[in-house]
C-alpha cells in the first residue's frame, strides 16, 4: 500500500513511479500549450462556462502569467515577486498589453520549456514547494497547470477534448500530494472516507477525512462514498471543474459536494 499524502507531511512521488517521465511531461506541455494557444487566437470574449466572471481572454492571460512568473523566477533563482506565483498572476497590474494574446502566450509557454527542460529531473532549482526543489517539480507542475486550463479553454467550444489517464492519474497524486498537504492542509477535515477509482488506468485513491485535514493512500477499499469513471474525470472532479454526477457514484455522494465545496485554490 503506497502512501500518497497525509495532512501532516508531503511525498513528491517520483516520476518514475507514476510512469511519467520528463519527455513524457514535456510533450503533454507542449500539446496542451500549443491548443491553447490556437484557441487564444479568437474571439477572446467567450466566457469559460464553469467559472463565474472569465473570459478565455482571462483564461489565457492567467495561465500565460503564470508561465512567466515561473521561467522568470526559475532563470533568477529565486521568486520575482514576494506575494506567490497565483496572486501576482492575478494582479491587474501584471496584464500584458498586447493585442496579439496567442503570440504572448506562446511565447510564455517556449520560455518555460527552454528554462525548466534544459534541467535533468533531479538538478536543483528554485520551486515553490516546501518539500523539494528539484527541477521535475516544475516539469509536473507546469504540465498540470496547462492540462487543467487547457480543459477550461477549451470549454468555450463545448467540445472538450479528454485529458491523457496517466496524465490525469498524475495530477490527482499531485493534487493531494502537493495542493493538500501544502497549501490547504487542514481544508478538508471532517468526518467520512471517499474512494476514488480510475476505470481506464491504474488509479485508486482512499480518502479518510479526521479533524485535523485528511490522510490518501493509493489503494483499493470501501468507502461511504464512491466515484469511478476515466481518470480525467476524475481529476476535473477534485479540481472542481465538473460534478460527480458525471461519474457513475455509490454511497452518500453528500461527501462529495461537501469535498468539492471546500476546495478554495
Amino acid at each position: 500500500m503506497q502512501s500518497v499524502v497525509t495532512s501532516c507531511r508531503t511525498t513528491i512521488p517520483d516520476m518514475e513511479a507514476n510512469n511519467v517521465h520528463a519527455e513524457e511531461y514535456r510533450k503533454a506541455f507542449e500539446a496542451a500549450t500549443t491548443r491553447i494557444a490556437d484557441l487564444a487566437a479568437g474571439d477572446g470574449h467567450r466566457r469559460v462556462p464553469h467559472i463565474a466572471g472569465w473570459t478565455l481572454a482571462d483564461a489565457v492571460t492567467h495561465v500565460g502569467l503564470v508561465f512567466s512568473f515561473v521561467a522568470k523566477s526559475v532563470s533568477q533563482g529565486g521568486p520575482i515577486g514576494n506575494t506567490g506565483v497565483a496572486a501576482w498572476a492575478n494582479d491587474p497590474d501584471n496584464r500584458p498589453h498586447t493585442a496579439q494574446l496567442s503570440e504572448w502566450f506562446q511565447t510564455a509557454a517556449n520560455e518555460v520549456v527552454d528554462v525548466i527542460w534544459q534541467h535533468d529531473s533531479n538538478d536543483e532549482v528554485w520551486t515553490s514547494s516546501q518539500s523539494t526543489n528539484q527541477a521535475k517539480y516544475w516539469m509536473r507542475r507546469m504540465t498540470q497547470e496547462a492540462t487543467v486550463h487547457r480543459w477550461d479553454i477549451e470549454a468555450v467550444t463545448a467540445s472538450n477534448t479528454a485529458i491523457n489517464a496517466g496524465i490525469a492519474v498524475d495530477g490527482i497524486n499531485e493534487f493531494y500530494d502537493f495542493f493538500v498537504s501544502e497549501r490547504m492542509p487542514t481544508a478538508f477535515a471532517g468526518v467520512g472516507t471517499i474512494h476514488l477509482h480510475a476505470t481506464d488506468a491504474e488509479g485508486e485513491w482512499m480518502i479518510t477525512r479526521h479533524k485535523d485535514g485528511i490522510d490518501v493512500e493509493s489503494a483499493h477499499g470501501k468507502g461511504d462514498v464512491a466515484a469511478r469513471g476515466p481518470a480525467g474525470d476524475l481529476l476535473l472532479l477534485v479540481w472542481n471543474r465538473v460534478h460527480h454526477s458525471t461519474l457513475e457514484t455509490f454511497g452518500n455522494t453528500d461527501l462529495l459536494d461537501n469535498h468539492q465545496r471546500l476546495l478554495r485554490v
